[in-house]
């Protein structure tokens, strides 16, 4: 069934993502940490404005 093979390749999409998080030094945890509570706090401030918020770039590699 698709939507079987869907679910089970987001599954392993991520359960990879959580290894590949859990690899990474606690110093790149705390600024991954930093840039989502920076993000959220763009999209309160844009919601009180009724605007937009700005496009989230997604982690850098």
């Amino acid at each position: 069934m698709l939507m079987d093979e869907s679910l089970k390749r987001i599954l392993e999409s991520k359960a990879a993502y959580r290894r590949e998080l859990a690899r990474k030094p606690v110093a790149e945890k705390l600024r991954i940490v930093e840039q989502m509570a920076e993000r959220t706090r763009a999209i309160r401030q844009s919601r009180e404005r009724g605007k937009p918020a700005a496009r989230w770039r997604g982690s850098e590699k």
